[in-house]
């Protein structure tokens, strides 16, 4: 922990030659020892300094390339509503030149599916295994609508200004699509949907012939939405648009991917799900006729079978390498407030700004040489205390905030000495389990900050403005040199906290000191 007593040390290291070896000569001496000890007190004391807080929108994050996708819509008084839609790109079956449906094909079903993120419970008392989902955000019970359709926009895979970089889409990119739907409907998240049964057709595209239950390998529970045959025979079969399938490039030129949207229905209160999508994809299901027994001979000649079978083929379309999400937020209806409140969503939301010290603290610690005593401070412990309104109406709390340089966008100090352990901004609840505060430990921030106020030149950090963002695992530094916060966020959860202009003290944002001081009785 670095400290604020280079004078302490030096004293005290002098003291200590001194005293262990004038120890081995006569025993009058001792009483020396002594007496230097008594005319040196420590003394230790706490101070609550003033904080100033302020709201701040955030208007965009990064929202491709990321680990977490959101779907749904939710809504609250507090932070408004948040819709969030994907995008994505599809890519090509891997079969390379050899993508057709061959003859007499009919379309026997097209699903879309996209593994929700679930944990597998104990309770299985009927032998079936049962799933609970993970990471939904509001009322499960609750339906939103869902739509799909063709995209309609472009997405480069590189930067076009700079073609050397991977191009980067934001949370607010606005995206075309087509009028019609591929698919529309209510929805909302299941955990027992774990099969999809898929009807096979005679090449007439009425006649069942069979019918197959599709699982996940694991058994796990999947978004399964069922896309219009009639239209993705046309675009993938009859190929009225021409679409090339004979590379990606070809085939993300000619079919630029899926736009995924929801949309609230009357009651506005649902919910969203965060989501990997790294395995999603768009399954064609087809049936078509082949010789049975068919084969090649010696010159490579097709030799006929004995006859037409009906085969059960399927293309597999993956999710891209491109991938969005687009977050819709509306704050329209919010209540109204002031800065007595502070309010922190991510998923572009909203954060805080702090500022620990004013002029006028700054020039009392510069002037105040009694406060801080002859050889300055040992900084023990410097907290910075948030406190949840447990008023407020939301109930999607987050469980961890995070605070940094807000004029770098980089890393506190604590961070890189310390860690994320030792900094906190845990939530904290009270007895009845209650949301209560966020507590922020940063003890090398302050003592750096309290040597560079007093004018030691050889301290390593500047007095800046602080900002308070949800937790997104993204902000943890990777290396040493990894100081920079990164633009992301897909936590949606949000916290309603007091701030500085608050009638009640005792919930007032607060910056706490703890410190040891040496008092010379000379």
């Amino acid at each position: 922990m670095t400290t604020k007593v280079v004078k302490v040390l030096k004293y005290l290291g002098l003291f200590s030659i001194v005293f262990f070896t004038i120890i081995s000569c006569e025993k009058e001496i001792e009483s020396i020892g002594v007496n230097l000890v008594d005319n040196n007190n420590f003394k230790t004391d706490n101070l609550i300094s003033e904080v100033i807080t302020a709201n701040e929108n955030v208007d965009r994050v990064i929202s491709s390339g990321v680990s977490q996708y959101l779907l749904g819509v939710y809504s609250d008084v507090e932070f408004g509503k948040l819709k969030a839609s994907i995008i994505s790109q599809l890519s090509l079956p891997a079969i390379g030149d050899s993508y057709s449906y061959g003859t007499n094909s009919a379309i026997d079903s097209v699903i879309i599916n996209i593994p929700y993120q679930s944990t597998r419970e104990d309770n299985e008392a009927d032998g079936k295994p049962k799933f609970s989902i993970d990471s939904v955000f509001g009322d499960a019970n609750v339906e939103f609508q869902l739509s799909v359709y063709e995209l309609k926009t472009f997405l480069n895979t590189l930067d076009p200004e700079d073609p050397s970089k991977t191009a980067v889409y934001y949370s607010d990119k606005v995206f075309s699509k087509d009028e019609m739907p591929l698919f529309s409907g209510n929805f909302k998240v299941n955990p027992s949907d774990t099969v999809s049964y898929i009807k096979r057709y005679l090449a007439d595209g009425e006649t069942v012939f069979d019918k197959d239950t599709i699982k996940q390998s694991n058994l796990s529970p999947s978004i399964n939405i069922p896309l219009n045959e009639d239209m993705i025979q046309q675009l993938f079969v009859d190929n009225i648009n021409g679409i090339d399938f004979s590379s990606i490039d070809a085939f993300q030129h000619g079919f630029r991917g899926l736009y995924i949207e929801a949309e609230g229905l009357d009651n506005e209160v649902s919910h969203l799900i965060s989501l990997s999508i790294a395995n999603a994809n768009m399954t064609i299901y087809y049936s078509n006729d082949e010789e049975e027994g068919a084969d090649v001979d010696l010159n490579g000649n097709d030799v006929k079978g004995e006859g037409l079978v009906r085969i059960k083929q399927k293309h597999i379309f993956s999710f891209g390498s491109v991938k969005s999400n687009f977050l819709d937020r509306d704050i329209t209806n919010v209540k109204a407030s002031g800065e007595d409140r502070l309010y922190v969503q991510g998923a572009a939301g909203s954060m805080a700004t702090v500022d620990l010290f004013n002029a006028g603290d700054i020039e009392n610690i510069k002037a105040d040489d009694a406060l801080y005593g002859e050889y300055g401070w040992l900084i023990t412990n410097a907290n910075l205390i948030f406190y949840v309104d447990q008023d407020a109406s939301n109930n999607i709390v987050p469980e961890q905030l995070f605070l940094y340089n807000y004029d770098d966008n980089s890393q506190i100090l604590d961070m890189m000495t310390e860690g994320l352990s030792a900094v906190g901004g845990v939530l904290e609840r009270d007895e009845e389990g209650e949301p209560y505060k966020y507590v922020f430990k940063i003890t090398d921030y302050i003592s750096e900050l309290l040597k560079k106020l007093e004018g030691d030149e050889e301290a390593s950090v500047d007095l800046v403005k602080l900002g308070l963002k949800v937790y997104n695992p993204s902000d943890l530094p990777t290396t040493i040199s990894d100081t920079k916060i990164k633009d992301y966020s897909w936590n949606p959860k949000g916290v309603v906290l007091f701030g500085h202009d608050v009638s009640e003290v005792e919930k007032r944002v607060k910056l706490e000191i703890s410190y040891t001081s040496v008092v010379s009785d000379n």
